[in-house]
C-alpha cells in the first residue's frame, strides 16, 4: 500500500473512530417501565400503620389507574408510617434481576403539601430473608427532599443505602452488608418522618428502571480492540514487506536489528516501571504478585509470612497537613522499611497508606517480632512539618499455609489488621488461625 493510500485510510479510520466515540451518548437507554405502562405485571399495594393502631391510612384517590394515592393522618396516634408498594413479584420471592440497570427514574406530584418522601427498593435473598417475614427482605432507601420533586428524578443505584433499622437488626457478613439488585421484589414511595394530621397526596406520573444497553467502558474498549486488530493486521502486512526488503538489503536488516534492540531496552524500562509504585518506589500489586509467584514456584523460601501495615489516622493527617505532607510521610516510611528489612523481603504499597511486606523464610512468630520492631520504629520517628509530628501504624501478621492461595492468606492478614485497629491501633495482631495452630 502506497504512503498516500495509507494516509488516506488512516484519516478515514480516525474519522470513523471519532464518530463512534461521539455516538455512544446517542444510544437510547434500556428501560423497564412500571408506570404508567408496565412492561411486566406489578401489584400496587398501599400500606399504613392503621392496622397496628397508628393514625395513618393509605388509600387511593379515584381509580387505581390514575396512580393518585393519599396518606391520611388522623389526629389520634403517635407513630406514623405510610406508603405504597409496587410489587414486582407475585410470591414475594422471585422478583426482577436489575443488575443490567443503573438507576430508577421517578416523576411525582405532591399536590397540597411540601413534605420529603422516601424511595425504597426491597431485595429478597434466602441468605437473610424469610418468606414468612415481609420485613426480612433487604431494605434499600433514598431520601427525596421536597424541593427535588419537580420534573423527572433519576436515582442511581449507587445512591441507595441500607436502612439502619434493617441492617442493625441483623448480624451479616461484610459481603451482604451492601445493596443488592439481582432479585428485587418491590419498590415503593413512603413517608418515614413524623407527619402532622392531614392529607398527603402523591401522584405517580412515571416510574421506570433505566440503564445502558452497552456501557461506555465496553463501547470504548471495543473501539480500542478494533484498532488493535487493525494495527496488528497492518503490522503483519508491513512485516512481510520488510522481510522481503531485508533479503535484498542487508543494511536495512542491520537498521531493523538496532531498532529492535532499542525497543527491547524500552520494553525492559517500562517493565520496571510497571512493577513499581511511582510515589514510594515500593512494588505495586502487579510487581508483588510477580515476586510472590517466583518464590512459590521455586519452593525454596518456605515458610512465607505476610505483614500488612496501615498508618493510623492518615486521613486526618492529610486533612491537617495536606497531601504533599502525606506523600512525604509515605516515602519516609518506605525508606525506614528498606533499612530494617532484608533484601529478600518484598515491600508492596497495597493501596493508600497500606503496605504489605512479604517475608520469605520467616514463620509467624518471627514475623510478629519483625512487625513489632517496625511498629516501635514508626512510633518513635519524628516528621518535620511546621511542628514535629508523630505517627503510629497498626499491623496484621499471618503465615501462608502450604498450598494456600496467597489471597486467602491476605484475607486472614487483613482481618488481623482490622482487629489491631479495633483494639486501639498502634499494635501488632497475629491472625487468630495462626495463634490456634501454634498452641497445638
Amino acid at each position: 500500500m502506497s504512503p498516500s493510500r495509507s494516509l488516506h485510510f488512516l484519516l478515514v479510520a480516525i474519522a470513523i473512530t471519532l464518530l463512534a466515540v461521539a455516538a455512544h451518548p446517542l444510544i437510547p437507554e434500556r428501560q423497564h417501565s412500571l408506570v404508567p405502562h408496565a412492561d411486566s405485571t406489578i401489584i400496587l399495594a398501599p400500606y399504613g400503620d392503621a392496622m397496628q393502631g397508628g393514625p395513618s391510612h393509605s388509600e387511593w384517590v379515584g381509580p387505581e389507574k390514575d396512580y393518585h394515592w393519599r396518606c391520611r393522618v388522623e389526629p389520634e396516634g403517635d407513630y406514623v408510617f405510610c406508603g405504597i408498594n409496587l410489587l414486582l413479584s407475585e410470591d414475594n420471592l422471585h422478583g426482577l434481576d436489575l443488575t443490567d440497570f443503573e438507576a430508577f427514574e421517578l416523576q411525582l406530584e405532591t399536590p397540597g403539601h411540601n413534605q420529603d418522601v422516601q424511595f425504597f427498593m426491597r431485595h429478597y435473598d434466602e441468605r437473610y430473608s424469610n418468606p414468612d417475614d415481609n420485613n426480612s427482605a433487604q431494605f434499600n432507601k433514598f431520601d427525596i427532599k421536597a424541593g427535588e420533586l419537580g420534573g423527572t428524578l433519576r436515582i442511581g443505584f449507587d445512591e441507595l443505602s441500607l436502612a439502619d433499622w434493617w441492617s442493625s437488626a441483623r448480624d451479616l457478613p461484610r459481603d451482604l452488608r451492601r445493596p443488592a439488585f439481582h432479585n428485587v421484589i418491590a419498590v415503593g414511595i413512603g413517608y418515614a418522618q413524623h407527619l402532622e394530621p392531614g392529607n398527603y397526596d402523591v401522584i405517580i406520573k412515571e416510574a421506570s428502571f433505566v440503564g445502558e444497553w452497552i456501557s461506555a467502558a465496553t463501547w470504548y474498549l471495543s473501539i480500542l480492540l478494533i484498532w488493535l486488530v487493525g494495527l496488528g493486521a497492518w503490522g503483519i502486512h508491513r512485516l512481510v514487506l520488510l522481510s522481503r526488503i531485508t533479503r535484498r538489503h542487508r543494511r536495512q536488516l542491520d537498521i531493523l536489528s538496532n531498532r529492535n534492540a532499542q525497543l527491547k531496552e524500552e520494553t525492559d524500562r517500562y517493565k520496571q516501571l510497571s512493577t513499581r509504585d511511582p510515589l514510594t518506589g515500593a512494588y505495586n500489586r502487579y510487581g508483588f504478585e510477580q515476586r510472590l509467584s517466583q518464590m512459590i514456584h521455586q519452593n525454596e523460601f518456605q515458610p512465607i509470612s505476610l505483614i500488612l501495615l496501615d498508618v493510623d489516622h492518615f486521613k486526618t493527617f492529610n486533612d491537617t497537613y495536606g497531601h504533599d505532607a502525606g506523600d512525604k510521610v509515605l516515602r519516609q516510611l518506605v525508606n525506614l522499611l528498606d533499612q530494617y528489612t532484608r533484601k529478600q523481603d518484598v515491600l508492596c504499597r497495597w493501596g493508600g497508606e497500606e503496605f504489605l511486606l512479604l517475608c520469605p523464610n520467616t514463620d509467624a512468630k518471627s514475623a510478629v517480632v519483625l512487625a513489632e520492631k517496625i511498629r516501635q520504629l514508626v512510633s518513635e520517628a519524628r516528621i518535620e512539618m511546621d511542628e514535629q509530628v508523630r505517627l503510629t501504624a497498626s499491623f496484621g501478621v499471618c503465615q501462608i499455609r502450604a498450598g494456600e492461595p496467597y489471597i486467602d492468606a491476605f484475607v486472614r492478614t487483613d482481618r488481623a489488621l482490622y482487629q489491631a485497629k479495633d483494639q486501639g491501633r498502634n499494635r501488632v495482631m497475629l491472625c487468630p488461625e495462626a495463634m490456634v495452630a501454634d498452641t497445638r
